[in-house]
């Protein structure tokens, strides 16, 4: 998998050898036949939005890709979930094993085969919250977290509701700049842009513009930007969306903050 080489290259000290998918699954690997239904089981159980039940999730989606290997999605839903749970596992330990869980399913996400805009989008993320638990490998990571967000923006840019573009945005806002990283609030705000392009009503994309509005000296335009992502999410919210709770909170206290300058 050529992606994933460049990416072993320029990130040795976060990316090592995955151990074989049916270790992940952590039990005997089901027959291929049961990896569709283990997906749904898993889809099911990450819709709760809990951590005993999203963990499940991982475990479930884990033991279809090691039923399947060639079926990304099980894999790509395995590192999803995994990722949610290094963002919400209260114990540090438990951040941290799911940041590396997820960085290891990542790896097996096309293997073979071309990587495809999720893979490498799934990668990146991973590799993130694996680097926010590991300070120590933060900037050695970042080459490759931005060289998969990229790779997924050129391959896909509206997967997910723009998320490779909104993800590059808060890299270039967040990451320190040249020549420690690649922090860029220019940068952030053009690919904040890209991401309202591409999922305008999307929450997470109008708290990335927000936040590269107000990097980048605009700060009557980011509390909008604000005002706006609020809006939506509850209006997602009141649609039942897993996820809505969370980016009411993330506007609040984003407008919280931009109201005391």
């Amino acid at each position: 998998m050529a992606g994933l080489a460049i990416l072993l290259t320029a990130c040795a000290p976060a990316l090592r050898t995955a151990p074989p998918l049916a270790d992940l699954a952590g039990g005997a690997v089901p027959g291929r036949a049961e990896a569709p239904a283990l997906v749904e089981q898993a889809r099911t159980l990450y819709a709760v939005r809990q951590p005993p039940a999203v963990g499940d999730a991982a475990s479930t989606a884990l033991r279809a890709a090691a039923a399947d290997p060639g079926n990304d999605a099980a894999i790509v839903l395995a590192v999803r979930a995994l990722v949610w749970l290094a963002d919400h596992e209260i114990a540090t330990a438990a951040r941290e094993q799911a940041a590396t869980r997820a960085v290891q399913a990542a790896q097996w996400c096309g293997a073979g085969r071309p990587p495809s805009p999720p893979c490498e989008f799934w990668l990146g993320a991973a590799l993130g919250v694996q680097a926010r638990e590991r300070p120590t490998t933060g900037v050695a990571a970042l080459p490759a977290i931005e060289a998969a967000f990229l790779a997924a923006a050129a391959g896909d840019p509206s997967y997910d509701k723009g998320a490779p573009d909104q993800a590059l945005a808060l890299l270039y806002l967040r990451a320190p700049g040249w020549p420690a990283g690649p922090g860029d609030p220019e940068r952030g705000l053009e690919h904040a842009r890209r991401a309202v392009a591409n999922g305008p009503d999307h929450p997470p994309n109008l708290l990335a513009l927000g936040e590269a509005l107000a990097a980048t000296g605009d700060p009557a335009g980011s509390r909008a930007r604000f005002e706006e992502a609020l809006e939506r999410a509850r209006s997602a919210a009141a649609a039942g969306d897993p996820d809505a709770a969370e980016w009411i909170r993330d506007a609040e206290v984003a407008i919280a903050r931009a109201d005391r300058g």
